[in-house]
């Protein structure tokens, strides 16, 4: 581990070991820098990984984007659904991040519009890892269903749900493959979910 000596024009400078090994490997700091700017997962559209959506048998839903119905004329993903009486009713409505990276972010933003009946819940969010697990936020997205609402929550608040599994019960941001929004109730109903942009954030935003 001796010093190397390099020529620069007609001088010469000494190097020291650790340091020259640093200017012969490269950097790897850069692949691992956050975005800087909030990553769109399509803006309505669900970006190149489309939008799938999955429900309980007795509560029939369905998904797709309208071209026009997000703010100012936008497309957004309009999530559609109607309920029963006296069963647990669920759904969800995913957007899979495709060829963004969760990678360096630590937020999900969700701009989104409900048109549900009254006493309905608020919406339920999710991420899910490439393992399958999913993580949920507790405490959900309020109704908006006047206008459209933007809401950020921080990975931080996302947990395991009882209904999950995580090998390292911890959620690793990234491995996060899709992004998924729902409703849950009891009540009977038809609802809608217009969703207009779902983001992944990097820190500073």
């Amino acid at each position: 581990m001796s010093d190397q000596t390099f020529e620069t024009g007609d001088r010469q400078v000494v190097v020291g070991w650790w340091l020259a090994m640093l200017l012969a490997v490269p950097s790897v700091a850069a692949a691992a820098e956050p975005p800087a700017v909030p990553m769109s997962l399509g803006q309505g559209t669900g970006g190149d990984g489309a939008w799938t959506c999955s429900s309980a048998a007795h509560s029939p839903t369905t998904i797709h984007v309208d071209e026009a119905a997000g703010p100012e004329g936008t497309p957004a993903a309009i999530l559609e659904f109607k309920y029963v009486g006296d069963k647990y009713n669920w759904n969800w409505g995913t957007a899979d991040t495709g060829s963004v990276s969760a990678a360096g972010c630590v937020a999900v933003r969700v701009t989104y519009r409900t048109n549900m009946p009254k006493g309905f819940p608020g919406l339920n969010l999710m991420v899910r890892e490439s393992t399958d697990a999913g993580y949920w936020v507790p405490r959900g997205l309020p109704v908006s269903p006047n206008r459209f609402a933007t809401v950020t929550l921080p990975f931080g608040e996302f947990t395991l749900p009882a209904w999950s599994k995580d090998a390292n019960g911890k959620l690793d941001i990234d491995l996060i493959n899709q992004v998924s929004i729902g409703v849950e109730t009891g009540s009977p109903g038809n609802g809608r979910i217009s969703i207009s942009e779902i983001q992944l954030v990097p820190p500073g935003w």
